[in-house]
């Protein structure tokens, strides 16, 4: 039951990783254009998110991704 736990953490971890890269991205952009043109690019896009739904879900992508880690490593013993 444990080991599946395990893999459970593990696969968790590996989507919030994905999840936060493609945040990442999305901090590039938002380097570049600002936030004005992050807005514009989101409606050129077509994606029905605003500018701070989009920050708000890749900040929680990253405290999930942290999260799941440390209660993986703590799991195996390792931290």
């Amino acid at each position: 039951m444990m080991k599946i736990f395990q893999y459970f953490l593990l696969i968790i971890n590996i989507v919030s990783f994905v999840f936060v890269l493609i945040f990442g991205v999305f901090g590039l952009v938002e380097y570049f254009l600002g936030p004005a043109g992050v807005e514009k690019f989101l409606k050129k896009l077509k994606i029905p998110l605003s500018y701070n739904q989009v920050l708000f879900i890749g900040f929680l992508c990253l405290a999930v991704m942290i999260i799941s880690y440390i209660v993986r490593k703590k799991l195996t013993g390792q931290l």
